[in-house]
């Protein structure tokens, strides 16, 4: 039996990633509305992976209220769902689903401030999707979308589950759902925090970190993260997780991680969000990342440096 969104997608902002979710809602008759901060952000067009390109030509204008059947997208950064949640706040319905998508952690606590009993839904993505310019995004790297529930939900509703699933499904297809949301989140951190600061601060593509010179860093990263995962119940051994990072590494080699790209275009990055949110858990239990602790300096320096 399918399930069918009876409303809209409503993406919050007109970032890479909320412009790939519009094309894949285009693609399947979804209705959808990109809500970019400025007009002038607004994407236009998107080149899929194969190098065709698409026409966001079905943008609806951004809804004054959603309710239990449309859908609310936030593909932000963790430093910017805290703003967009109280904006919405007053134009949901207590009923309608949120959509998380972002790196890093620390954003579902973010929008609980302002939306504490809201259905909250997570999703991480391995897509690789950048905007060259404003108006236009790239959809340069295929990957995978795992899905699962907010752990701190109130009321649990299958239909819905079921509904924003199958939606998210056709807009940012293959995607997986996952029964512990949050442990597919911490793997996809330990992937963030190796691949964001070393490809920023050497200056690189992903696949440059395959390189020998690289592996002693990756193989600390890996054993600190799997301690903190440990004291967090879960149990990973070190080089479970190198290899699922040197798999990322090899999947996505020409890609420029999310992070260098902010770094060139001298913007904020989401690194308070990755190695510093590593470095905050990690200094409550007592466990020493100092080479997280390192990474996590030198990149607030570069912020500096243009901020």
């Amino acid at each position: 039996m399918s399930h069918h969104l009876k409303g809209r997608v409503q993406i919050v902002g007109s970032g890479a990633i909320g412009s790939l979710i519009a094309a894949g809602a285009q693609r399947n008759n979804i209705p959808y509305s990109l809500a970019p901060r400025r007009p002038e952000q607004l994407t236009q067009r998107l080149t899929s992976y194969s190098g065709q390109r698409l026409l966001l030509a079905d943008n609806l204008s951004q809804a004054e209220a959603l309710g239990p059947t449309d859908l609310l997208v936030m593909p932000l950064k963790v430093h910017q769902l805290e703003d967009a949640a109280r904006q919405w706040q007053d134009r949901l319905d207590q009923a309608t689903p949120v959509l998380l998508v972002h790196n890093g952690m620390g954003g579902l606590e973010s929008v609980r401030r302002h939306l504490p009993y809201q259905p909250v839904y997570q999703a991480t993505t391995s897509h690789g999707v950048y905007k060259p310019t404003l108006q236009e995004a790239r959809h340069s790297g295929f990957g995978r979308t795992i899905f699962g529930e907010a752990p701190d939900n109130v009321n649990l509703n299958d239909t819905q589950l079921q509904i924003v699933f199958e939606t998210i499904s056709r807009c940012l297809q293959p995607v997986t759902w996952h029964p512990d949301i949050t442990e597919a989140l911490w793997l996809k951190l330990v992937v963030n925090a190796v691949i964001n600061p070393l490809t920023s601060l050497h200056d690189v593509p992903n696949g440059a970190l395959a390189e020998h010179r690289f592996q002693p860093t990756i193989k600390h990263i890996c054993q600190e993260m799997a301690a903190l995962m440990q004291s967090e119940g879960m149990m990973f051994e070190p080089q479970l997780l190198a290899d699922q990072v040197r798999h990322v590494i090899d999947a996505t080699a020409q890609n420029y991680s999310s992070m260098h790209q902010d770094i060139k275009h001298r913007r904020r990055t989401e690194i308070d969000a990755i190695n510093g949110f590593i470095v905050e858990q990690a200094q409550k239990k007592g466990i020493d990342v100092s080479v997280n602790a390192i990474l996590y300096e030198k990149i607030k320096k570069m912020e500096a440096a243009y901020s």
